[in-house]
């Protein structure tokens, strides 16, 4: 047995003023992101990639010696 419940809900505004008003609270209040360990992390990455680069071009150097 289903039973279905029908609340009279009165609202005073409409559905787009109340979404209008659930978007810019949820963009206005929220905590600005901190991007300082994705910075940290991205450094990381680049530095592994150039390492090998750099250690090739080293030898390299050392053996034309």
């Amino acid at each position: 047995m289903v039973v279905f419940v029908i609340m009279n809900m009165e609202t005073t505004n409409s559905i787009r003023v109340r979404a209008s008003r659930f978007f810019s609270d949820r963009y206005a209040y929220r905590a600005q992101p901190n991007y300082s360990s994705e910075l940290v992390a991205f450094g990381i990455i680049v530095l592994i990639a150039i390492w090998p680069i750099i250690l090739l071009a080293n030898a390299m150097a050392a053996a034309a010696r």
